[in-house]
């Protein structure tokens, strides 16, 4: 738990580590967020009892900052809810400086929404980079059933999964041996690690390299895409966003 002037900001793991309480002046922040990356919070102050936030996580937190003031790329219902209280009701927090480019970041955003009550979050997905959480709306759902009106189109239709895959099925509930056990940060960071083996180049049309990053995940945030995206994109060796070409970076 964490207090300032009468605010307490409630979580098991993560309480802020920086606090921008003037955001109707974002300029004044431009030399402690940009280029800077991290996992953010925005918190609604205007109810102290009743106090909701936006968690989000970028590699240019400032640029992140502005994304959300000026209504380009920002979560709907924190929109709605800053319509309706006014800028200068927010604040926004520092919860994770992303100072080791091995670590990728989404994970540690996930820890820290899963801290939360998610009651309190207006973020729709309980996991970053997934979809855990989110509800499709009644149009989604029926083009879904539509796609397999007809069974025999089913990609399982008249399969079962052998006892292999079977065993590969993540188990719900109590079944799952982190049942109501949460990672300790030194874990998720090895998690990260592991995952962080295919480093990935962004190319230009004239085959130029421009940067390279440390996994898919990395790059997704970089061009506020989704990885599953650039995963397709990586497959197909097609031009993406009509300029870049992704390649694997052979160490």
């Amino acid at each position: 738990m964490f207090i300032d002037n009468e605010i307490i900001y409630i979580s098991s793991v993560f309480i802020p580590i920086k606090i921008f309480n003037n955001l109707s002046s974002p300029e004044k922040y431009k030399s402690d967020l940009y280029k800077k990356g991290g996992v953010y919070g925005i918190i609604n102050n205007s109810d102290v009892k009743n106090r909701q936030q936006y968690i989000g996580s970028s590699l240019n937190l400032y640029e992140r900052l502005l994304d959300h003031i000026k209504r380009r790329d920002s979560n709907s219902r924190l929109q709605r809810s800053i319509l309706k209280y006014g800028i200068n009701n927010f604040i926004f927090v520092i919860y994770y400086w992303h100072n080791d480019p091995a670590v990728i970041l989404t994970d540690i955003e996930t820890e820290v929404i899963k801290s939360f009550p998610f009651e309190d979050l207006y973020n729709y997905k309980k996991e970053a980079a997934s979809m855990l959480g989110y509800k499709h709306t009644i149009k989604a759902i029926n083009k879904m059933k539509l796609r397999f009106k007809d069974k025999t189109k089913h990609p399982m239709y008249g399969k079962t999964h052998d006892t292999f895959a079977l065993s590969k099925i993540s188990k719900p509930g109590s079944l799952n041996p982190m049942f109501n056990k949460k990672h300790k940060i030194e874990t998720i960071k090895k998690m990260s690690l592991a995952k962080s083996k295919v480093p990935l180049g962004l190319y230009d049309i004239r085959n130029k390299l421009l940067i390279e990053f440390i996994n898919q995940v990395e790059l997704s945030k970089y061009l506020n895409l989704h990885k599953s995206t650039i995963g397709r994109y990586l497959k197909t060796g097609k031009l993406i966003l009509n300029k870049y070409y992704i390649r694997k970076i052979n160490n």
